[in-house]
């Protein structure tokens, strides 16, 4: 297993928000003598803990390196009957800490620091596992679709609004939905075969995000969801799935990997079409000439007032 999945920070805890993880595994592990390969299980654990509280043990022994059975004996080994029993509690330990900040670091630069730190773990993890297959397969959906609606809601809506507010701007039929409700009831009344939906759903996930997926489906437009496991109840609805880790610090989960991938899409569909890209980004930035959305950024004219730091002086 990669040393990026798991080094431990100060006070013999991982950084992340696992801490509430280790200290019950560290309780349950009392008495208990455990090998190094469920050594690696439980880094695993205490690093990603929202992976592993979804996450088959199939899954879990694939990110630690070991086989299915030693996950199994892991769990059999702190007094469970097999890993779903053992994951159950695991969640709850995991939710109990979710909102505690932590103590705060010693180390230069902190829990900001740590944050940072974070997420380049996370990009690196992205970079290693991301299914490239099913990231083009969701490009031809939104490029061939008669129109695409983009779905979430929260902090997931971070990454979701920047691939339907980009592809919108280039030209492609994407509407974008975070409200819920009467408002989304409405987009996907209207969709049927021909149409997409990529729906964007992290733990914990939203109810109006899994049905939307469900009702599309059932319309016949292709779904597509980006979330953090295959065993998120959206991704039971969709026919395209990305995983991506949203691991952070102090019990707020990351959205910077979800976002890498929203450029990512953005990349690969603008780039089916660079012309037609380009012509609609001109079209639309005239408009947004027209409406003065934006603040004026030249710099001062020589002999204006602000111009080399110094106002003119009248005569």
């Amino acid at each position: 297993m990669s040393d990026d999945c798991g080094r431990d920070g100060g006070g013999g805890h991982p950084p992340g928000d696992g801490t509430a993880v280790a200290r019950w595994l560290d309780g349950l592990a009392t008495g208990v003598r455990l090998g190094p390969k469920a050594g690696q299980v439980r880094q695993v654990l205490t690093t990603q803990p929202t992976f592993g509280s979804y996450a088959t043990a199939a899954e879990v022994a694939a990110r630690a390196g070991v086989n299915r059975a030693t996950v199994v004996r892991f769990a059999q080994s702190l007094g469970f009957a097999g890993w779903p029993r053992f994951q159950a509690e695991l969640r709850a330990a995991h939710l109990s800490g979710r909102f505690d900040p932590g103590s705060p670091s010693g180390a230069a630069g902190g829990p900001l620091a740590s944050a940072f730190a974070r997420d380049a773990r996370n990009l690196r993890e992205l970079e290693r596992s991301f299914d490239f297959g099913t990231a083009h397969a969701v490009v031809r959906a939104v490029r061939d679709a008669r129109r695409t609606l983009v779905v979430a809601s929260g902090t997931h809506a971070v990454p979701a609004s920047v691939l339907a507010l980009v592809a919108a701007s280039r030209g492609f039929p994407v509407e974008y939905e975070d409200r819920g409700g009467p408002r989304l009831a409405n987009a996907l009344a209207g969709l049927g075969p021909g149409d997409c939906v990529v729906a964007w759903s992290f733990w914990q996930h939203y109810r109006d995000t899994a049905t939307a997926l469900r009702v599309a489906r059932a319309a016949g437009a292709v779904t597509c969801v980006v979330t953090d496991t295959r065993h998120a109840p959206p991704a039971l609805e969709a026919a395209h799935v990305l995983v991506v880790p949203t691991e952070g610090v102090a019990g707020v989960q990351s959205m910077t990997a979800a976002t890498s991938v929203a450029y990512g899409l953005l990349a690969e569909l603008l780039a089916t079409d660079p012309p037609a890209s380009r012509s609609a980004a001109l079209r639309v930035s005239d408009v947004w000439g027209e409406l003065g959305l934006f603040e004026e950024d030249m710099p001062p004219v020589r002999g204006e007032p602000g111009a080399d730091g110094e106002e003119d002086v009248p005569e």
